[in-house]
């Protein structure tokens, strides 16, 4: 009897794993920069899940993290911010040395399991001098025009105003599945090992 129990415990535990690892996630950062004259104001979220719900975590203006639909979360708490310390001491970098080899591989074969899904950036761009207003729009021209697709999608319309007046949008989205990003890691981790 007791062993039936452990062993369809240990057996549902197992599925709710497996089925974690191997269902299709969506990573989505957005976020939005205004700043008109000396108002300036904006926000930054990561939602982390399937379209409409998942875990929603807000790192700027205050760190809050929220479970649930991404617009009406069922439960969601705030973060107290740090207080700056003492600054720390920077340590010397460190040469690359034959250990890190895999690390490098295992990480490139992971991001090939990550697809891109989404790139917009829209907005109206005003900076204070107008020969660095039209440097910044003419690279986005040129980004914008060269990976055009129906997935990704950049506008930006100058302000030549001589004034900083910036009202930006954007968001990118990423799929992937734990499980398989997982596995083709560890696959590579072990081939670069031997």
């Amino acid at each position: 009897m007791i062993l039936d129990v452990v062993l369809w415990s240990l057996f549902t535990l197992v599925s709710i794993i497996l089925l974690i690892l191997f269902i299709p996630y969506r990573l989505v950062v957005a976020g939005h920069i205004q700043w008109l004259e000396k108002k300036q104001t904006g926000n930054t979220e990561i939602h982390f899940g399937g379209p409409t719900r998942g875990i929603s975590v807000t790192p700027f203006p205050k760190i809050q993290i929220a479970f649930g639909r991404y617009a009406d979360p069922l439960f969601s708490f705030s973060l107290p911010r740090k207080k700056e310390g003492k600054p720390k001491k920077v340590k010397k970098k460190k040469k690359k040395t034959k250990s890190s080899i895999p690390y490098v591989h295992m990480g490139r074969s992971a991001l090939g399991e990550i697809h891109f899904d989404q790139f917009y950036l829209n907005g109206d761009l005003g900076l204070p001098n107008p020969m660095y207003t039209g440097m910044i729009y003419g690279w986005s021209q040129t980004l914008g025009n060269i990976f055009k697709s129906k997935k990704s999608n950049i506008e930006i319309n100058p302000q030549f105003n001589n004034r900083f007046e910036t009202d930006i949008r954007g968001h990118f989205r990423l799929r992937f599945i734990p499980g398989k990003v997982m596995w083709q890691a560890g696959k590579t981790y072990f081939k670069f090992r031997k």
